[in-house]
């Protein structure tokens, strides 16, 4: 299985529930270890949460698990249309989500769905909506929430209004926040980044101030190596 033996960061047998089809997929290959690693369990429920949140916001109504059962089903691999849109179509059409075919699934393979879904939904937000959500920048930002005691509900909603609010302003990447964490965000962003996490705040009606959840986002950074 090559790099698919060890990318997992110790998640069993998951690697080996994901199709042929999407090994040999330069999308898949490119963002399925990263986002196994920066969100490995019990995160990927809180990311699932959060992504989902971000998503329907912007209008890509989506629900990872069941994109990931449809992607990890076709006999053909993002690459093989011009758009992600064409893709979903073709999804859609001949591979319908069956939920009683995904309740029979392993657990390793309903993980496997959920991170190909994931990945598959980024992709269409970020080519629809012009919104990038990195695995990086998502793994940092439900972490250092965590650490801060939200629950689910809190996360998806700060995630939601911080990304509605960077993209009114025009910062068109999660990722900012991140470097905003970091400290190596360009100074000309930095307003309107601290001002989304303000509004994410806001919107997820927690107590903590902006400068206690940069906080908690540059430690998870710092923890992740990421």
């Amino acid at each position: 299985m090559g790099v698919w033996s060890g990318v997992w960061n110790g998640i069993k047998s998951i690697g080996s529930a994901i199709s042929n089809v999407l090994k040999n997929s330069e999308l898949m290959n490119k963002l399925l270890p990263i986002l196994s690693v920066v969100i490995p369990p019990p995160f990927d429920v809180i990311a699932l949460v959060a992504i989902m949140a971000i998503s329907a916001s912007m209008g890509v109504e989506e629900n990872p698990d069941e994109l990931g059962w449809q992607m990890n089903e076709a006999d053909k691999k993002p690459e093989d249309f011009d758009s992600f849109k064409e893709y979903k179509e073709y999804l859609d059409r001949e591979y319908p989500f069956d939920k009683e075919k995904f309740d029979a699934l392993s657990e390793e393979q309903k993980m496997a769905c959920r991170y190909i879904g994931m990945v598959g939904t980024m992709t269409e937000l970020k080519e629809s909506k012009g919104f990038e959500i990195t695995p990086e920048s998502l793994g940092v930002i439900v972490k250092g929430a965590k650490s801060l005691g939200w629950d689910e509900a809190q996360i998806g909603a700060f995630a939601k209004g911080v990304s509605i609010s960077l993209a009114n302003s025009g910062t068109a990447s999660l990722a900012d926040v991140v470097a905003l964490a970091k400290g190596i965000l360009d100074p000309g962003k930095q307003e309107a980044v601290s001002g989304a996490i303000s509004a994410g705040a806001k919107e997820a009606g927690v107590t903590h101030d902006k400068t206690a959840i940069i906080d908690s986002m540059r430690e998870a950074s710092l923890q992740e190596n990421v």
